[in-house]
């Protein structure tokens, strides 16, 4: 089989969880379910699968060093500073051409560096059923097993193969749907979560940009030669600059046929919010969920973080509390989720 590559996409923002995440330190890199940051996680969940040699670090120039401290048996070479921030296939496309440089027969799986995983030896398991679906098709997509009719992911349709095996062809993506139509797809058995996580060989995603989205190629043929030459680093920003902010499942994903889906089943979330807290760690007897130094009284389903100081509540229910960097958050849980709206107009006053 030819060589697995895992390519960690670390370059968010992470609004959402100001004031903890910030520009200079952004979600990925902040230790939000424990001691480690949730990209350290990502890499140590992989790495049995993939030796740290074959896992490349796709990052911002400004967020360089905190990642090389927080993997220090990442090889110096396998960080990728993206130029601009320019969404999934910009940096997806970028990837490619370091890792087609690196190896003309390999295999991307592309993961982002901000998710919650239960059960990770699952989590092991459906990769590699991955791996032995991939041939013969366009890619593998990792859906996940939906739980609640939730109206902030996209969905997948697919098809249940009638040999019973693991692989379901994709018949469509679909966007985030209103809570009716959740509904119905939670019923239906057949509609999953858009994790992010997708398998391909590496030539092959190439071809589907030069398929689906043909100015993107173009600048990746530009950006071809000059991978690899420090001298170029002027020529590849104004190039990289010029590319179309677009993820890769409206790019490319939602125009490709051939797609196979692994069902997942592996207790997930993308700890999107605040509130996302309260699905990736246990609560408390009254549904608190408590991170650092808090004394709760009377209270019920708050999620409270404190960086540094001591955080008190009393009488209170269903608030995101946070301390952190200087700053205090107040709002309810069912607002954490419109916390760029916040953040937005922070930034404007």
């Amino acid at each position: 089989m030819p060589t697995l590559y895992a390519v960690i996409m670390a370059g968010g923002r992470g609004e959402r969880f100001w004031p903890l995440s910030t520009n200079r330190l952004p979600k990925p890199f902040i230790p939000l379910l424990g001691s480690d940051s949730l990209l350290q996680n990502t890499v140590s969940r992989i790495q049995p699968l993939v030796p740290y040699e074959q896992i490349m670090i796709s990052i911002g120039a400004e967020h360089y060093e905190a990642a090389r401290e927080q993997l220090p048996r990442i090889p110096r070479e396998n960080f990728l500073v993206e130029p601009f921030g320019r969404d999934t296939s910009a940096c997806l496309g970028f990837c490619a051409l370091h890792l087609e440089q690196r190896d003309k027969d390999a295999l991307m799986l592309a993961l982002p560096a901000d998710h919650y995983v239960a059960d990770e030896v699952e989590y092991l398991k459906t990769i590699r059923m991955g791996l032995y679906n991939l041939e013969g098709s366009n890619g593998v997509v990792f859906g996940i097993t939906p739980t609640r009719p939730e109206t902030g992911y996209g969905y997948i349709l697919a098809e249940k193969p009638k040999d019973g095996g693991r692989a379901w062809p994709v018949i469509s993506f679909i966007e985030k749907p209103e809570i009716d139509t959740a509904v119905r797809y939670l019923a239906a058995g057949n509609y999953y979560w858009n994790s992010g996580m997708f398998l391909w060989k590496n030539h092959t995603l190439l071809e589907l940009f030069e398929k689906f989205m043909p100015d993107t190629c173009a600048a990746l043929n530009r950006l071809r030669p000059l991978i690899g030459d420090e001298t170029a680093g002027e020529e590849i920003r104004n190039i990289f600059s010029m590319l179309p902010r677009i993820s890769i499942d409206f790019g490319i994903m939602e125009k490709t046929d051939n797609l196979r889906l692994i069902p997942a089943d592996f207790g997930w979330d993308d700890i999107g919010s605040w509130a996302a807290l309260g699905r990736a760690l246990t609560p408390d007897a009254h549904g608190n969920i408590i991170q650092g130094q808090a004394s709760v009284l009377e209270s019920e389903n708050c999620v409270i973080y404190s960086q540094s100081d001591k955080i008190a509540a009393f009488g209170v229910s269903d608030l995101i509390i946070v301390q952190a960097g200087g700053k205090i958050l107040v709002t309810t849980r069912d607002k954490a989720a419109d916390l760029k709206k916040l953040v937005t107009a922070m930034k404007e006053s």
